[in-house]
């Protein structure tokens, strides 16, 4: 998903044209990119751009999951503290709040979250591991101790140069797929849960975004995932038993 910038009210109305759209497919639940209600911004460049919970966009989007749940990620406001949030809504209200434990390079102006938190969807438990958490195993431990056996990767990985051709983005595409997507395949089968991983994709105003989506079984095997770094939806089943 392409997640531009503090525009609010289009990342809004993308939400809920996806998830009318896996209402229609019979889907249980829309996994969405890092950041992707707000934008990934900057907390000392655009403050502004910062959202408390209590939000009426937030609402908007919590009150939109009564057919199909949704998570969903934020740039956080709340008092001081300054959050990469993960959000998780389903039949209508809130499900759970995983804020971004371990901060990944030049998130230092962000504040680190503590709790970890699990929610329950068609009769599974899931837990939120969010872009850098990836790569240290003690992010994914705290949700399999919570109960999760399956986990949600969202990410936002900002991609250094800009991406002007099909090599450029095939590049980004291959260092997260070497980064992000072999992380999720060892915590996978290394924890014996689902991973299911999200992307946001495509240019922003001074970023680009490599997009990947994919669902990973327990023994580590990419089952389904999107063919390129371009936006796209990938409808994938979790069986009930492995």
């Amino acid at each position: 998903m392409n997640c531009p910038k503090g525009d609010l009210a289009g990342n809004l109305a993308a939400h809920r044209a996806t998830l009318t759209d896996a209402a229609a497919l019979g889907a249980d639940l829309v996994v969405f990119p890092e950041f992707s209600l707000t934008g990934s911004v900057d907390p000392v460049a655009n403050p502004h751009h910062l959202i408390p919970l209590e939000h009426p966009v937030v609402d908007a989007l919590v009150g939109a999951t009564a057919e199909v749940g949704a998570v969903f990620g934020l740039a956080e406001r709340d008092g001081d503290g300054r959050f990469i949030t993960q959000v998780a809504a389903c039949d209508g209200a809130l499900a759970a709040v995983q804020r971004k434990r371990h901060l990944g390079q030049d998130e230092d102006s962000y504040s680190t979250g503590s709790a970890t938190t699990v929610f329950r969807v068609a009769d599974r438990t899931c837990g939120m591991v969010i872009c850098a958490e990836a790569g240290v195993d003690w992010t994914w431990d705290a949700c399999v101790r919570a109960g999760a056996d399956v986990i949600f990767l969202c990410a936002a990985p900002g991609l250094y140069g800009r991406r002007t051709d099909a090599d450029s983005w095939r590049a980004g595409l291959d260092w997260w797929q070497g980064s992000g997507l072999r992380d999720a395949r060892r915590q996978a089968q290394r924890l014996s849960v689902w991973v299911a991983m999200s992307t946001q994709a495509g240019s922003t105003t001074d970023e680009d975004f490599p997009g990947l989506a994919a669902l990973i079984s327990p023994s580590g095997e990419v089952l389904e995932r999107a063919t390129d770094w371009r936006q796209g939806r990938l409808l994938a089943e979790i069986p009930l038993r492995w």
